[in-house]
């Protein structure tokens, strides 16, 4: 049941906890790879296949979206879905260590972004994300491209993976809950979600280097904050903008730009900035 439906039939005041029994709750899990705990990478290169740390990071991820899937299921969460979204959405979960009884969604191409999130799921929860390209203290942080992307707006606002993915989600209707990076991650997600459910499974020194909480102190927290954010369910609203939309990208290098304005529809503005715009948001990003 989407939240404007039992707002209309719950009043307001009414003790969440209580509905989670009748109130059949569909949730989204979006699950990034570089937000996991004692995840840092290597310098000057992305967490890919052959990386150091690409494979524990895997395997900690998995295990940190099972936690949020063991608080769903704890909570009475009819509906789980879980997209792998780190490079194409194929290679990150370690699928036959997940939890069953939830649905994954994976693969590329895509027809947009989050092809199997709409209307009818009551959150979204980001696991493992990072913070915004050029945040000092900000782990392996970047906004999608770790070698392409300089910085990026939204409708003016300056925005990473976090604040856009949240708005791809807003435009259905669909508020994000829960949100687990290191502490500028954590700091971003508040900045632009305001009070949402979130854990900081480490701190920034650097791009690569870090104080880490303990994995299974990390998975314990995760799995208390999703349960925080399902009984405050009703208290989250989405993240919009208004059409028409548009999303200036600054590249780290000219011939990015270049090449993406050969693109119908694309304003280049400077050697390294373009804009895209449309009245669709998922028109934005890929």
């Amino acid at each position: 049941m989407n939240r404007s439906t039992y707002d209309k039939i719950f009043p307001r005041g009414f003790e969440w906890i209580f509905l989670l029994e009748v109130i059949k709750l569909k949730i989204y899990i979006s699950a990034d790879l570089e937000g996991a705990c004692c995840v840092v990478g290597e310098a000057g290169k992305p967490l890919m296949p052959g990386s150091r740390q690409y494979d524990f990071a895997r395997k900690e991820l998995t295990q940190e979206v099972n936690s949020a899937i063991e608080a769903l299921k704890e909570c009475g969460v009819d509906e789980i879905v879980v997209d792998d979204e780190h490079n194409g959405g194929t290679e990150i979960l370690i699928y036959e260590e997940l939890l069953p009884g939830i649905k994954i969604f994976l693969g590329n191409p895509r027809p947009r972004r989050f092809p199997g999130l709409d209307s009818s799921f009551d959150g979204m929860i980001l696991i493992g994300y990072h913070p915004m390209a050029g945040v000092d203290g900000g782990i392996l942080s970047h906004s999608y491209s770790s070698v392409g992307i300089q910085r990026m707006w939204l409708n003016g606002i300056e925005i990473g993976e976090i604040g856009l993915d949240a708005s791809l989600a807003g435009a259905l209707d669909v508020p994000v809950i829960f949100v687990s990076s290191c502490v500028k991650g954590v700091e971003e997600a508040k900045r632009l979600l305001g009070d949402i459910e979130t854990v900081a499974v480490k701190e920034g020194f650097g791009r690569n280097c870090a104080l880490s909480l303990h994995p299974k102190d990390a998975q314990r927290l995760i799995k208390e904050g999703v349960k925080r954010a399902i009984y405050r369910i009703d208290k989250f609203k989405p993240l919009k903008f208004s059409p028409p939309f548009e999303l200036k990208i600054e590249y780290k290098l000219e011939h990015l730009a270049e090449e993406e304005a050969k693109k119908i529809g694309i304003e280049r503005v400077d050697p390294r900035t373009i804009i895209r715009r449309s009245d669709n948001i998922f028109d934005l990003i890929g």
